[in-house]
């Protein structure tokens, strides 16, 4: 007696894809709780007759029983993935068959099938292992796993999105406002400086502002001044002598003739009067 798929051990495979030219196939293992997997005929060519898309049936319905014993349902599929209605050639739109237990023959029907007529292979775990050891799969516990991680990096990314086009919504505009009033702002600071800078300059070419003390140190003739007083404060004797000399030498610059005589020897005759 085959046991029931518990719901620790409920197994999703993996599909599988294959390429024949004008058409492709699809297998679906059988999802938990269904009897039987399916196999999509996907028809590429829409000049193909319906009788040859319904022989193609019939021999990918062998192929695939054949390789996996399990209860098997095929449709075909347009490019567009409407379903191909094949009432006109077969009675039914779908192939559904398997493999007589009994009998060991193939079961093939042009009908959809009610669960009772249908061997219970499918809901059993361990036969599934065993027949699809080729064929990955995921239990419930490890699906519910993916997905609540693929979940999380989707929010993750969503955040991220979000906080993209904040930034680029809100945080750019905001700053490029700023930027421009700042700018604004600072070109109104620089031109009162420079304004400033040239009526101080103008004001103290014309005379009307003292020199700073910089430019004072940078004045040679007022150094050298303070240089002077500076030795005669400590001299007061000296620089008296000095004063004196200055003006000697003032008043003999402006009295040259009476300077000269006063210098000159006396005449040979006055000193022979003399003596």
């Amino acid at each position: 007696m085959e046991s029931p798929i518990s719901e620790t051990d409920q197994l999703f495979f993996e599909t599988i894809k294959e390429d024949r030219g004008w058409y492709f196939v699809k297998y679906h293992p059988p999802i938990p709780g269904y009897q039987f997997a399916t196999l999509q005929i996907v028809v590429l060519d829409a000049t193909k007759k319906l009788e040859d898309i319904a022989a193609t049936m019939d021999a990918e319905f062998v192929t695939w029983l054949e390789i996996y014993p399990v209860p098997i349902m095929v449709s075909a599929f347009d490019s567009t993935g409407d379903l191909i209605k094949l009432e006109r050639c077969r009675p039914c739109n779908h192939l559904i068959g398997y493999i007589d237990a009994k009998t060991n023959k193939v079961v093939r029907k042009w009908r959809l099938l009610a669960n009772d007529e249908l061997p219970k292979d499918a809901l059993d775990s361990s036969y599934l292992r065993k027949i699809y050891t080729n064929i990955p799969f995921k239990t419930k516990q490890q699906l519910i796993a993916q997905t609540l991680k693929e979940a999380k990096q989707k929010a993750k990314q969503l955040r991220v999105g979000w906080w993209i086009v904040f930034v680029w919504a809100v945080v750019v505009p905001a700053g490029v406002a700023i930027l421009e009033y700042w700018s604004n702002w600072l070109s109104i600071v620089v031109l009162a400086y420079s304004l400033y800078k040239a009526i101080e300059e103008a004001l103290r070419l014309m005379g009307k502002l003292p020199k700073s003390k910089a430019e004072e140190q940078q004045d040679p003739e007022k150094n050298k001044r303070r240089h002077h007083h500076y030795h005669c404060e400590h001299n007061p004797e000296g620089f008296q002598r000095l004063k004196n000399e200055n003006f000697e030498r003032w008043e003999r610059e402006k009295n040259p003739e009476r300077s000269s005589s006063a210098k000159a020897p006396p005449h040979r005759s006055e000193a022979r009067r003399l003596e």
